[in-house]
């Protein structure tokens, strides 16, 4: 099960990753970790280019409290699925000397398959908690809102694993779920939809798959396996629009295609995030855009690689170009001994109509007016007591001065952004 939780473990948002200096500088060894995740959909069509990871993806990892949040106002994917707003959330609390790690998401007016399938809204969530007071406990729920499925009407709450078929469409399982408990290992993991096509559909084959909401818990003892293997941490999304209006108002469009490193790393894997394309009027135009995580831990050597890639970049209606652009940042461990490094990559970046070198040096700011400050290749080192190392680039930094394109004052967009960690 273990390498099944390592596996699953992939997402948005590490217990880190707001700021790096979060992580204490001294603490106990903890005795239980966690993860979770939590998407809106997820389409997988092997074979063709249709594909759709996890949208507004929700990711926590960690040994202490946290939270992490997203959302989006919109997915739609062909003749697959368009669906309204979707919010995703992942909270641990404290519980004894474990943790309850509680993964959500609600996505609204969806409709899969032209219509064939419907849901005004529906609510997932998975839960898991285990500390050494009392058996490891974990569940997965669904409630549904309006769920029709080839003109047939279901209530709130359907049986776990419900199959249904639309004849020659599509075979459907309503409040998937699966949940394993193993003395004080708890996981559960489901999705209130999975959809796999019979025939081809908008440009997908059969045996193509849609993810409604799917959402992962897991508790367990810290480092069953290796226990004087350090952890590993790190975050990586192709971009972030964050915008503040005095303390009333707070909009994002959450991180795009973003995947956290887990703990346990992916055991030298290289596990990927992939978005076709984003769109938001007036402030930013993507192409293709992925993310990748790469993690190795033992006593003697660990790696934490994160990196992204975006194929093409227009931002605020081409004042802020690429051809392509990404970062990358490492943290490797080698007996006692820890390097920290990161880059960032682009192809014909022009800002403002200037052309910026290939080998433009590390922060390094530029003012433009009736818009605001642009820090380029934004890079940060952390080393606490020997007790965390860290790197984190930011491949453009944008704060507004100036109010634009619905935007206030104060607003920032963050474009490639990747920071690896690594702790014991």
């Amino acid at each position: 099960m273990k390498s099944k939780l390592r596996i699953l473990a992939v997402g948005v948002v590490s217990a880190l990753a707001a700021s790096m200096a979060a992580v204490p500088a001294h603490a106990a060894a903890p005795d239980y970790a966690y993860g979770g995740t939590a998407g809106g959909t997820q389409i997988t069509a092997v074979g063709t280019t249709i594909s759709s990871s996890a949208t507004a993806q929700s990711a926590l990892f960690g040994f202490q409290p946290g939270q992490s949040t997203n959302k989006i106002a919109s997915v739609y994917v062909g003749g697959l699925a368009q669906v309204g707003a979707v919010t995703t959330d992942v909270t641990a609390t404290s519980q004894g000397n474990g943790f309850q790690v509680v993964s959500h998401a609600r996505t609204a007016n969806v409709s899969l398959l032209g219509g064939a399938i419907k849901v005004q809204a529906v609510d997932t969530t998975s839960t898991a908690a285990a500390d050494d007071s009392a058996p490891a406990t974990a569940g997965t729920t669904t409630k549904f809102l309006g769920l029709t499925i080839g003109g047939k009407t279901y209530p709130v709450d359907v049986g776990p694993n419900t199959g249904v078929t639309i004849p020659g469409v599509a075979s459907v399982t309503i409040n998937a779920q699966h949940t394993a408990v193993n003395g004080q290992t708890a996981v559960t993991t489901g999705a209130g939809l999975i959809v796999t096509l019979l025939a081809p559909r908008g440009g997908a084959a059969a045996g193509a798959v849609i993810m409604l909401n799917p959402v992962f818990a897991d508790v367990q003892p810290a480092h069953p396996d290796n226990p004087d293997a350090p952890s590993l941490g790190g975050l990586a999304y192709t971009a972030y629009v964050q915008a503040h209006a005095g303390t009333q108002v707070k909009a994002e469009t959450g991180r795009l295609a973003s995947v956290a490193q887990p703990l346990a790393g992916t055991g030298g894997q290289t596990l990927n995030n992939h978005l076709a394309n984003a769109y938001v009027a007036g402030v930013l135009n993507l192409g293709v855009m992925d993310s990748y995580v790469t993690g190795v831990t033992t006593a003697s050597y660990a790696k934490s690689e994160l990196l992204t890639r975006t194929a093409r970049l227009s931002l605020f209606g081409g004042l802020i170009q690429a051809g392509a652009i990404g970062s990358t940042s490492k943290v490797e461990m080698v007996g006692d001994q820890f390097t920290e490094t990161g880059a960032f990559q682009f192809v014909n970046l022009k800002i403002a109509g200037k052309t910026i070198p290939v080998d433009v040096g590390p922060n390094t700011s530029i003012h433009i007016a009736n818009l605001g400050t642009v820090t380029i290749n934004e890079q940060k080192s952390v080393a606490i007591d020997g007790f965390v190392h860290g790197f984190q680039v930011i491949g453009l930094h944008i704060t507004l001065d100036t109010a634009r394109a619905g935007l206030p004052i104060g607003a920032e967009i963050q474009v490639a952004t990747s920071q690896a960690l690594i702790w014991r």
